[in-house]
């Protein structure tokens, strides 16, 4: 039997679409706030939003009655007939947040307008109007969001830490504060600014007072034009490259939008120039025409739909590969096409004058170190490869054997089934890896004490992380203390580490890329022992010479699964006489 949902329920139906958790209502009223031409926005929260999430700005406010009308669905001034929709230039338009936020929550609202001299005090609980009178208060508005969830214990049962909620929260007001670096943001929680930006003239001060001076002193600058699409923005150096895929932003129209399509239009010009699983920094702002673009095919409003992608795909791509090739870290293009018509595809815009690499001439089948299939990141344990583990167990004088190190790479040496190549730098990492998984299950770790401990400022999302997680970080040989401000000191680093910044920088990167993953505790200690262990064996790539690939030999012979690197890639390989035979 049909029937209409009451006005209650429809409410907590929309409000489970669009208020996912405090991070969305912090999104919503700071868009608000901009879209109300605010100049400063405070938001303040206890208990990661829990208890309390306050919206203070000074924008236009609002009337007597359009503070209690506010709190109706669809109640909007952003549009007024279906033609407004191919043309939005707003955050919000759909008139949906104040009334989801109001039906799970208690909100008050204190507002005024310039032109009035008292303003109003609307008190809407479950979405029910429970009061509305009269009150001093200064132009603007001010949202006080208590008790998120009451009326649903279901949604507030399944919040994560304040921790994680908070990082949620920094995240949504970081990606607002990018794009309006002319607006003072301020961001506090239980009492303690996280942040405190005051307003700028373009966005590369926004991002420097955001992410520090480190990183954008070797930002790389974008700008290109087209007829479908404008690009601007800055993009990382390869050198920069993290583990982490924090700093990665793309806005369209001054609006934050996530794209694992468009992401990859960003990395494929860096795909030489990093090492796999690292990820380059962009800050990315494209502009086009409204109607070329749908934002409004989510209910959060973070993908949209361009009407014509590949085409954007492109130009993304060849804007990312012109600004690597202007700062020499990809081979040269020349862009110099004035007078030439602009065509806005990737063939015809970006393709005159580009040197191709040149070919190689090399045997695509032959790779001794390729593994057949594919292992899960949930096995780190590998099946050892038929003979490998017991190619020198067989015999008493396993050392006495000859052994060359080829090309800084190799260690080759004859056993009984033919030559026996060991990759140098996966051997390292199996070696590593078993030392510190067993470190973590003995919660013994060996820690090595730096002469000069290493201070780095970090995201207050990086920051967090690491102070939830201090013991288990402890149980791997990191020896991290709280500096505050969102800064930590490293005062030692797990054997095999370099003790360098750099080094220590590559490995707290590592850290928090394992702690991101979020994965169960059983699991994590071997998701984070593979993780370093690649990382410090990468920092000991380099020349080595016969005592010290004797020594790595005999470690890898004595390990567990020699044959294999925690993630499944093979550490030996085997060529036998017919395999020589077959190339001789």
């Amino acid at each position: 039997m049909l029937k209409v949902l009451p006005e209650h329920i429809s409410n907590l139906i929309a409000a489970g679409e669009v208020v996912a958790r405090p991070a969305s209502v912090v999104k919503e009223l700071v868009e608000n706030s901009v879209d109300a031409g605010a100049k400063s926005v405070t938001v303040s929260v206890v208990d990661a939003g829990r208890t309390l999430i306050q919206i203070i700005d000074d924008g236009c406010g609002m009337s007597p009655e359009e503070a209690v009308l506010c709190f109706e669905r669809h109640a909007t001034s952003k549009i007024s007939e279906a033609a407004d929709l191919d043309c939005i230039s707003t955050f919000g338009f759909r008139g949906e947040a104040l009334a989801s936020v109001a039906a799970v929550s208690e909100v008050r609202l204190r507002t005024r307008r310039e032109e009035n001299t008292v303003g109003v005090c609307v008190n809407v609980t479950a979405s029910k109007l429970v009061s509305t009178e009269p009150v001093s208060t200064p132009v603007g508005s001010n949202f006080e969001i208590r008790n998120l969830f009451y009326n649903v214990p279901a949604r507030r049962k399944f919040l994560k830490s304040d921790s994680a909620e908070l990082k949620h929260i920094i995240s949504e007001f970081t990606r607002v504060a990018l794009t309006r670096p002319h607006i003072a943001l301020r961001l506090i929680s239980n009492g303690r600014d996280i942040y405190n930006l005051r307003a700028v003239d373009n966005e590369v001060q926004r991002i420097r007072a955001i992410f520090g001076s480190d990183l954008t002193k070797d930002l790389v600058p974008l700008e290109t034009e087209t007829s479908v699409l404008g690009i601007r923005g800055w993009i990382g150096a390869p050198e920069d490259a993290r583990k982490t895929a924090g700093n990665q932003y793309l806005f369209i129209n001054g609006r934050y939008f996530r794209s694992p399509y468009f992401n990859k239009a960003v990395t494929l010009p860096y795909e030489k120039l990093i090492p796999e699983g690292y990820n380059p920094t962009f800050f990315i702002y494209l502009e086009t025409s409204p109607d070329r673009v749908d934002v409004n095919v989510h209910p959060a409003k973070t993908e949209v739909k361009f009407e014509d992608e590949a085409m954007v795909f492109d130009i993304i791509k060849a804007a990312v590969r012109e600004g690597l090739g202007r700062s020499s870290f990809v081979p040269s293009i020349d862009f110099d096409m004035k007078g030439a018509p602009e065509i806005p595809t990737i063939q015809s815009t970006f393709s005159r004058g580009y040197a191709a690499p040149p070919k190689i001439d090399y045997e695509p089948l032959f790779n001794p170190f390729e593994m057949e299939g594919h292992l899960s990141r949930d096995n780190y344990e590998p099946a050892p490869v038929d003979g490998y583990d017991r190619l020198f167990k067989d015999s008493p004088a396993e050392m006495a054997q000859p052994l060359i190190v080829f090309g800084g790479k190799y260690i080759i040496t004859p056993t009984d089934q033919g030559l026996a190549v060991i990759n140098i730098l996966r051997a390292r990492e199996r070696v590593f890896f078993e030392r510190y998984e067993e470190c973590v299950a003995e919660e013994q770790p060996v820690v090595q004490q730096s002469l000069f401990p290493v201070t780095l400022k970090l995201s207050p999302e990086d920051y967090l992380s690491i102070m939830d997680d201090l013991d288990r970080i402890s149980s791997m040989g990191f020896d991290i203390r709280d500096f505050g401000d969102s800064s930590i000191v490293v005062y030692g680093l797990p054997e095999g580490y370099c003790p360098d910044e750099e080094n220590v920088r590559r490995g707290v990167d590592e850290l928090i890329a394992a702690l991101r993953d979020d994965d169960p505790a059983e699991d994590f200690r071997f998701a984070l022992a593979a993780r370093m262990a690649k990382s410090a064996a990468r920092m000991h790539d380099g020349s080595i010479f016969e005592p010290e690939a004797r020594l790595l030999t005999s470690q890898l012979m004595d390990c567990r699964c020699p044959s294999a690197t925690a993630d499944g890639r093979r550490v030996m390989t085997i060529l036998t006489t017919e395999d020589l035979d077959k190339r001789l």
